[in-house]
């Protein structure tokens, strides 16, 4: 199995709150599109090309890596990612780390900028304190 350093959601949460400090969700929005455009243009490229099961395939690797509580399943022609436990907020909440006050917005930002780059859409409900959240992935309507 990978070696997984979780401790990185300890400095992504440092590095949103000092984004959202300094240039606000504006910034933190500009940041985490331009960095997901960079950092998964081959989950982009695979999701263009062969559907939401590239990003199912994605998110069940992550989330067994990471030893976090999810499911994933298909609603029709929607993916759906519940997400019944963080392993990004449980591991900083274990370790007592600060977590950004909009630390699941990255989430979102990530997401709709993964998605509209393939020409998918995206939703993302949250509850930050609780750790936990439902993201839903469909074809976008051009």
């Amino acid at each position: 199995m990978a070696n997984v350093h979780k401790d990185f959601h300890g400095a992504l949460s440092f590095g949103i709150q000092f984004l959202d400090d300094q240039y606000g969700l504006a910034g933190l929005e500009e940041f985490f599109t331009r960095a997901a455009k960079a950092v998964y243009a081959t989950l982009i490229e695979d999701l263009h090309c062969r559907g939401l099961d590239a990003l199912k395939e994605h998110w069940d690797t992550v989330f067994t890596l990471e030893a976090g509580g999810f499911e994933t399943w298909y609603e029709g022609d929607t993916l759906v990612l519940d997400v019944r436990a963080c392993p990004a907020i449980h591991h900083m909440r274990a370790r007592n780390y600060r977590i950004a006050d909009h630390f699941c917005e990255h989430t979102r930002i990530v997401n709709e900028a993964v998605c509209a780059a393939a020409g998918y859409a995206c939703s993302v409900e949250y509850d930050q304190d609780a750790g936990r959240c439902v993201q839903r992935f469909w074809r976008a309507v051009p």
